[in-house]
């Protein structure tokens, strides 16, 4: 994959990412709140057991949750796929190193909380950067490594 194919997938990805965060971040809202419901309903299966009201712990820690998605998605935009279009080896490195971590503590986290369907979601979630970052072919003379 070129650098700025990749670029582009990783943009891609990221607005699928942004689109998660917002929906995560509406969960302490309770007004408008549904949509983050139904969505850690889907992420914690069976579908449909959740209960009807999220908890203060469930609301507040998606608040967190969501903004550091968000912050992620910024980066990904704003430094990752600028870096990678422009055949930058280390940010990429880097890049797939977090996400690899951060699959490891969020999937391992849930799975000893007793919601391991979150550990595939993740799943699909890290393939779906990890191919951009991980195919893209950069330039032999490129300087940075």
């Amino acid at each position: 994959m070129t650098p700025n194919n990749a670029a582009k997938m990783i943009r891609i990805v990221t607005y699928g990412f942004i689109a998660f965060a917002v929906v995560w971040g509406l969960a302490p809202y309770s007004s408008i709140s549904e949509p983050s419901r139904l969505l850690l309903d889907l992420l914690s299966l069976p579908f449909g057991d959740a209960p009807a009201n999220l908890t203060q712990s469930e609301m507040w820690l998606s608040s967190i949750g969501a903004g550091l998605t968000a912050a992620i998605c910024i980066m990904l935009l704003g430094i990752v796929a600028p870096a990678v279009q422009n055949s930058d080896r280390r940010i990429t490195k880097v890049t797939v190193w977090a996400f690899i971590v951060w699959y490891i503590v969020d999937s391992t986290g849930s799975i000893a909380a007793g919601v391991p369907s979150n550990a595939f979601f993740n799943a699909i979630l890290l393939v779906a950067i990890l191919i951009p970052l991980c195919s893209v072919k950069f330039e032999q003379q490129s300087q940075q490594s």
